[in-house]
């Protein structure tokens, strides 16, 4: 049984463009269904104090900021929009690279990292109306976005909670390898996730 997800929440984008000039427009999230059943509904995303720092990151990590972004939400299609501008060149090593490798075509994903801000709906079975295991996003706070080089999963949410350092350490040494389910899984035995984010 899947535990009500708390802390920070990843999801992979859905669509990519890179624009050149240190320029990236991305469908950072939708409503489609990820591969653990769960669905972030769009009129969900607070994104006041993201737009206050609109941070964007390379692979999720605090350490390596590489440029802002500009969102907004298409009510129409359902998409949270994310027009990301980089640092300039020059700014450091790993900005250099992920602009060249985004110009490139070679970085493409994008993920969000989020706080849910409501209690998730459980989805239910139409046909039976049993848990499927899935929740419904109703509300969250957009927190950040980050380029990823290998995200932690392709096409769905992905759970990250607020570790102990030590825990963070030994399970996201690396982020290529990583096999997400397993790592929540064995937190969720060990019961090492702190209730207070750091």
């Amino acid at each position: 049984m899947r535990r009500v997800p708390q802390g920070i929440q990843f999801r992979e984008v859905r669509s990519a463009e890179s624009q050149g000039n240190g320029r990236m427009r991305v469908v950072a999230s939708d409503e489609t269904i990820d591969r653990y059943g769960d669905v972030i509904r769009v009129s969900g995303w607070d994104l006041s104090n993201y737009r206050k720092n609109p941070i964007v990151l390379f692979g999720h990590s605090a350490r390596d900021p590489i440029g802002t972004a500009e969102v907004s939400i298409d009510k129409q299609r359902k998409e949270l929009i994310a027009d990301i501008t980089f640092a300039d060149e020059g700014t450091s090593e790993i900005v250099d690279a992920v602009r060249r490798l985004v110009d490139q075509k070679i970085l493409k994903a994008v993920s969000v990292g989020f706080q849910p801000t409501k209690e998730p709906n459980e989805i239910k079975d139409p046909v039976t109306n049993k848990w499927t295991g899935g929740y419904e996003f109703i509300g969250q706070e957009l927190l950040e976005n980050s380029v990823v080089s290998i995200p932690a999963n392709p096409s769905a949410l992905t759970i990250a909670r607020h570790f102990s350092p030590a825990v963070r350490r030994a399970l996201f040494r690396s982020a290529s390898g990583l096999d997400v389910a397993r790592a929540q899984i064995a937190v969720l035995r060990l019961g090492v996730a702190d209730r207070h984010p750091r």
